[in-house]
């Protein structure tokens, strides 16, 4: 976030509940609706031209990703954020070289153990 949005604010650990975590057939992050499950992360308020610069980032213009308001629970406190949303739902592999980031971001998000066990370990090894 720091590169691409050097003005954000963390906000908080954040809970998506009736979504899961995968990876899609594309190779990327991506969350697709399941009454059953939540996605644990992290969020950040993004000021100014940092919307756009992550629109660009995550291919919004091409279609790669749609951005959706959706309720994220921050310290217990239900409260819309964006998120962006990959439209293939199939799952997938990821690269190596994403693995090696996605393992980055887990040490800074400090998610629960066994919510990275059980969800994110299924597609990104540690």
């Amino acid at each position: 976030m720091q590169d691409r949005c050097p003005d954000h604010q963390f906000m908080g650990g954040g809970v998506l509940k009736g979504y899961r975590w995968i990876i899609s057939a594309r190779g990327y992050a991506n969350i697709i609706r399941s009454s059953l499950d939540v996605v644990y992360g992290v969020v950040y308020e993004i000021f100014g031209a940092d919307e756009q610069e992550l629109d660009d980032y995550e291919g919004v213009s091409g279609g790669s990703y749609r951005k959706e308001l959706l309720s994220v629970e921050i310290n217990g406190v239900p409260t819309d954020c964006l998120v962006y949303v990959d439209s293939t739902e199939d799952e997938g592999l990821p690269t190596i070289e994403y693995i090696n980031r996605i393992n980055k971001g887990l040490v800074d998000a400090d998610l629960p153990a066994d919510y990275v066990e059980g969800c994110i370990r299924n597609f990104v090894p540690g």
